[in-house]
């Protein structure tokens, strides 16, 4: 069997139905080039079981839990085979034309490419609570051309990139380590408005307020390794004003993209506990350290 052009690493922590949308989302695609699907799943066996079945060209790995997302798209990497490596969360249902605009841009010298973050048409205000928190950055229109990062849901490696890097890859998310080296290397990052995901719930509030905080504190974990004791000292000074910062920041991408802005007024009142979650996550994080808050993420 000839190389694949793009394998595509999925971690499932979550399990039915998120892994098996995602995976139909891929397998339906239009004009794809030659491709492998990997999942990484600590979810359980009857995950495995099932995938497999109804899947049956899909490659699954089991890796026993508990296990981090990072944990889990590290194994995936180190068992592709691509060209291109492409990082997709489960919680996302990509694009018709997803691996067709991977392909596209990775035709040219980027090290990465990444594209939007697409809403379902959440049926529950809460739902929309997620998007505008994790996704303001990537709600549509994004640009085309080069950026400075790139969303960790919805991005495409060249495969060399990866495994440069991938030793170093062993803690924290990638995103508080990997985008940083990149630019020392003057990497190249592209947006590609094409390379387009749809992000799913539904999410209950309390358990997004919980996994909020522990992504925080992870991050901020990850990024304590390389900022100096002054800057995290700052940010514990400034953390009070940081709720009504975030806030302003989201509501100016709303309101420049013109991207649900009633939903976004609406969305406020449950935005603001989720702000104050945020930065008490990483100001933990950048005290103390991410503790066990990395396996506890899904």
């Amino acid at each position: 069997m000839s190389r694949p052009k793009i394998s595509v690493i999925i971690a499932s922590k979550v399990g039915a139905p998120f892994i098996d949308d995602c995976i139909q989302s891929l397998i339906s695609q239009e004009n794809a080039p030659p491709y492998e699907i990997i999942v990484v799943d600590c979810h359980g066996e009857e995950t495995r079981k099932r995938i497999t079945a109804r899947f049956p060209s899909i490659h699954v790995i089991v890796q026993d839990p508990p296990a981090s997302v990072p944990d889990l798209r590290r194994t995936g990497v180190k068992a592709a085979s691509g060209e291109i490596i492409a990082i997709l969360e489960e919680h996302c249902l990509a694009s018709k034309d997803w691996m067709t605009a991977i392909a596209s841009a990775h035709d040219g010298a980027c090290a990465a490419v990444g594209g939007s973050v697409l809403d379902c048409n959440y049926n529950r205000l809460r739902d929309w609570i997620t998007y505008f928190t994790e996704y303001n950055a990537y709600m549509p229109p994004v640009p085309s051309g080069q950026v400075s990062s790139l969303p960790g849901n919805n991005i495409a490696f060249k495969q060399e990139v990866l495994q440069k890097h991938l030793a170093k890859l062993t803690q924290g998310y990638w995103e508080a380590y990997l985008y940083s080296k990149l630019y020392e290397e003057k990497a190249v990052l592209l947006s590609d408005p094409k390379m387009a995901v749809y992000h799913r719930g539904p999410f209950d509030y309390g358990y997004y307020l919980y996994q909020r905080f522990l992504f925080s504190r992870a991050f901020a974990g990850a990024r304590r390794t390389v900022m100096p004791v002054s800057r995290r000292l700052i940010y514990a000074l400034v953390s009070p004003a940081l709720p009504v910062l975030l806030l302003a920041r989201m509501a100016t991408r709303v309101w420049q993209k013109k991207c649900h802005v009633g939903k976004f007024v609406q969305s406020i009142p449950l935005l603001i506990p989720v702000t104050i979650v945020y930065v008490l996550g990483e100001l933990i994080g950048y005290l103390f350290g991410p503790g066990d808050s990395l396996l506890k993420v899904e």
